[in-house]
């Protein structure tokens, strides 16, 4: 066989074997990719719903349309499964509230709480909703009032929800949640252009609270929390 013709070959030869091989990582890729996304849902949301109780830090920065620096706020929160999330902005000021399916406690410096009367915002309000219920690993509610939208990259996940009724559009543009095997962030963004961005740190999952924890969950003359400090 003359030279050139050998060299046709043995570049055709090195040519359907490059290519074999990129077909042969580009389908390991697509593998991996094509992953039931369902599954690694359902993980996410096992974990979440195995967490009973957790506390952690917070650090909150807001960006508000024609203002040209961010408010920036930090503080803790505890999350007690069946009971409602707890809140408290610590810096600049006091902010405390608690979360619950039925109501709002709103807290004072001192220590003395109070159902609150008014209504949040309607946005406040459907993150307050949203935060429970993604706590408490309760999808299908938020699937009710969200489109969602799941991505994976290895042991992250990130979820994108925006709004199904058009009352809540007109407010809320999008929520983001991100996280790996607890939720990291979160970042609000409403109709307007305000940006909302929650960062969650030194979180501590338990199997249930303490008596100091508890108080925030109850408000007098409820005695669980007394019942709880005098457990041995």
């Amino acid at each position: 066989m003359p030279m050139n013709s050998l060299l046709l070959v043995s570049k055709s030869v090195c040519f359907f074997s490059k290519a074999l091989c990129l077909w042969l990582v580009l389908a390991a890729v697509h593998g991996r990719a094509a992953e039931p996304t369902q599954e690694r849902i359902d993980q996410v949301v096992q974990r979440l719903g195995e967490i009973v109780f957790i506390r952690g830090d917070f650090v909150q920065e807001k960006t508000l349309k024609g203002l040209p620096y961010a408010l920036r706020a930090q503080g803790t929160f505890i999350f007690w499964q069946n009971q409602g999330l707890y809140q408290a902005t610590e810096k600049p000021f006091f902010n405390a509230f608690t979360i619950t399916r039925d109501a709002l406690i709103n807290w004072q410096a001192d220590g003395t709480g109070s159902l609150s009367r008014e209504q949040p915002a309607i946005m406040q309000r459907e993150v307050n909703k949203t935060l429970l219920a993604f706590f408490s690993a309760d999808i299908a509610l938020i699937q009710q009032r969200f489109n969602t939208e799941w991505q994976f990259t290895d042991n992250q996940w990130h979820l994108t929800l925006t709004p199904r009724l058009e009352l809540i559009a007109k407010n809320m543009r999008s929520v983001e949640l991100a996280g790996d095997h607890l939720l990291q962030s979160i970042r609000v963004l409403a109709a307007n252009g305000d940006e909302t961005r929650i960062q969650f740190s030194n979180q501590q999952p338990a199997t249930e609270p303490t008596a100091g924890d508890c108080r925030w969950f109850f408000l007098p003359p409820d005695t669980r929390c007394t019942e709880l400090a005098n457990q041995p």
